[in-house]
């Protein structure tokens, strides 16, 4: 913010382990528009990591591909990814939405290896599939009104695994050992899962979902409890269209 081109031109980037020049790698332009922050990126940046890193503020449009980690602990703000993006979008978000109008890799809005808190807040949104384990570790917090939201095409396996407080919506089919290891939270699939973990119990059938931030999905799903292989008793809920 209050950059002028020259500025732009001149930032560090990491190319390997060297350290080089913005404006050697693309060619800058733009114009002040009020005090809004949008940044437009064009071109395929399938190896580009780490765009919108910790971002608080402002929207990011690329138009193509983008690497790992793209929005990763971003706190604010919205970046748009008209293309694919690989592993680690959105990992460890806190805030701000991130919407990835392709497919995106494994790990989507998870933790860390090592961290016990991955998505915090915010939305993600993915138009195609989405790979595995994404959502690890999830959590949200109803005293800070922190709902954490993934929506998504399809899904690979683990999804929302060790979930606590995370809201996932698959608008199309999922994979092997959907919410595994689940505290609480809640995960609808709208079209079909591979296998469900034996651990989720049926508990009825419904019309009407009410997700923790107050929308409203309509359509005869099956309620499943679980996971109960964490605990007995669990406010883990598991949607799947009857």
């Amino acid at each position: 913010m209050g950059k002028s081109i020259e500025d732009i031109k001149v930032m560090e980037l990491y190319l390997g382990n060297k350290i080089v020049k913005l404006g050697k790698y693309f060619n800058v332009s733009g114009k002040k528009e009020d005090e809004k922050i949008k940044i437009v990126v064009e071109g395929d940046l399938k190896n580009v990591k780490r765009i919108g890193e910790k971002m608080s503020i402002g929207e990011i449009i690329i138009n193509g591909n983008i690497g790992m980690h793209i929005g990763n602990q971003m706190t604010g703000g919205k970046i748009i990814v008209n293309g694919n993006a690989d592993d680690w979008a959105g990992a460890m978000l806190k805030g701000g939405e991130l919407e990835i109008n392709g497919n995106s890799g494994n790990y989507v809005g998870a933790a860390y290896r090592g961290f016990w808190k991955g998505m915090e807040d915010g939305i993600i949104r993915v138009k195609g599939k989405i790979g595995r384990e994404a959502m690890l570790w999830a959590r949200n917090s109803k005293g800070a009104n922190k709902w954490p939201i993934l929506y998504c095409g399809n899904a690979g396996s683990f999804l929302g695994i060790h979930n606590h407080g995370g809201t996932i919506i698959v608008n199309g089919d999922a994979d092997l050992y959907i919410g595994a290891d689940q505290a609480w939270g809640t995960i609808v699939v709208k079209g079909k899962i591979l296998r469900k973990l034996p651990s989720y119990k049926k508990t009825c059938e419904v019309n009407e979902i009410t997700l923790p931030n107050g929308e409203i999905i309509k359509g005869e799903f099956i309620e499943y409890s679980g996971d109960h292989s964490v605990k007995k008793e669990t406010n883990g809920r598991l949607y799947v269209l009857a």
